[in-house]
């Protein structure tokens, strides 16, 4: 009897157990589900409020346009014209019953400074309410898409852009109504919507949201990761230009000296030129390398060719030194080629025949007459200069007193020298 009083004991704690898990996990499920509901009425009234504020800036910005002369002639650099939704109400550029308030109680206001003629800088911000924490101003700003904005705790006195596209100084405007508010950036030109502030990422029809008006100062830090950079002027770098592809230009000036790895390659009929004095190497058909300018070439070394032509006067300043050997009465071609023996004596091409003795004087050889005295009038001879001798004269002299008289001696030939 006492077992089955005991066994009915225990069966009654494991059930009152099981009841108590059951009730902590529905306890827990009641929580994470309060938690969700919770965040997805707080991410509801986000959207609303971006709604709320979208709705704000858009009549704002028609506002501004059609108003901007009067609102210029109010705005400084330093003190705002502010337009509230009550204005915006009553010009019909918002409906009658369109809220002073967000959905979390904050109101709007318009505040316009005028930092340069005719150029207005423009934000709708939220002021009083409650204040959101930053996950709700940045879910907000989110919505709000590129001109939204944000207070952020970690510097309460700028409005930050989503995602850091861009920021703004409060002291600007005049006023700081503290973190937990967002802001809408609004920014007219000579009457047109424009940015005054870089967007990083592009905003559909606004172009000019991503371009600077002014110059670029990166504070000495590096710009990375460019695809193609355009430049409508001058590229200057205080260091080395590094390219792993092709530098293409019209005209390269470099005051220090080039070096290449591989061949310096010219185009058309051009190659090197002296600007200096005139004259250099260039190329103007597959055969010759020519002096431009008509230049002469000197080299205190050598010149070595193949074979070397001369359309002029060749003018050696020691000795010409002659390699080619001949032989003496061998065949040869064309004629006048100059060549040696191997003991240093001059051959030359004659009659296709390498001959010696071209470099031989030719000597005229005479034959003159035999004279006696008495043959030239009977008077006494003086001088007997024709005696039948050979000579390389064409005449001879014979006196015989009073008289003087030249015989001419007779051509019999040549005779050479060595």
């Amino acid at each position: 009897m006492n077992t089955n009083l005991n066994w009915h004991k225990q069966q009654r704690g494991f059930i009152a157990i099981e009841y108590l898990f059951a009730i902590i996990a529905f306890s827990l499920m009641t929580v994470i589900g309060a938690n969700l509901a919770s965040k997805w009425m707080d991410s509801q009234n986000y959207q609303i409020a971006a709604q709320q504020q979208q709705t704000a800036a858009d009549a704002a910005a028609k506002y501004l346009k059609d108003n901007i002369s009067a609102v210029l002639a109010l705005a400084t650099p330093t003190v705002p014209a502010q337009i509230t939704v009550a204005m915006l109400r009553n010009t019909n550029y918002l409906p009658a019953g369109f809220s002073d308030t967000n959905a979390f109680g904050q109101s709007f206001l318009v505040l316009a400074r005028s930092p340069a003629p005719n150029q207005l800088e423009s934000i709708v911000i939220t002021t009083g309410g409650e204040t959101i924490d930053e996950i709700g101003t940045r879910e907000i700003a989110e919505n709000l898409g590129g001109t939204g904005g944000f207070i952020p705790v970690s510097n309460a006195s700028i409005v930050q852009g989503v995602r850091g596209g861009w920021q703004i100084t409060l002291s600007n405007y005049g006023m700081n109504p503290g973190v937990g508010h967002t802001a809408s950036a609004l920014f007219l030109q000579d009457g047109s919507l424009a940015n005054d502030y870089l967007y990083r990422n592009a905003i559909p029809g606004k172009p000019e949201l991503n371009r600077m008006n002014t110059d670029l100062d990166m504070g000495a830090n590096n710009v990375n990761n460019a695809a193609n950079i355009t430049a409508s002027g001058t590229v200057t770098a205080g260091a080395d230009v590094n390219a792993a592809g092709n530098v293409t230009g019209t005209t390269a000036k470099i005051t220090g000296e080039t070096y290449t790895g591989n061949w310096f390659r010219t185009q058309g009929d051009t190659g090197w030129y002296s600007e200096k004095w005139g004259g250099g190497w260039y190329m103007s058909d597959s055969d010759w390398i020519r002096a431009y300018g008509n230049k002469s070439v000197y080299t205190p070394g050598q010149s070595r060719a193949g074979s070397l032509a001369s359309e002029g006067r060749t003018e050696v300043g020691e000795y010409l030194q002659l390699d080619g050997l001949a032989v003496e009465n061998t065949a040869c071609t064309p004629n006048g080629l100059v060549g040696r023996m191997p003991n240093g004596s001059q051959l030359t091409c004659q009659d296709s025949v390498w001959k010696a003795g071209s470099a031989r004087v030719q000597i005229p050889v005479y034959q003159c007459p035999t004279l006696y005295g008495g043959t030239l009038g009977g008077g006494d001879w003086g001088f007997y200069g024709c005696t039948g001798q050979i000579t390389n004269q064409p005449g001879c002299l014979t006196v015989e007193s009073p008289n003087i008289q030249w015989f001419a001696c007779s051509y019999v030939g040549t005779y050479g020298l060595n």
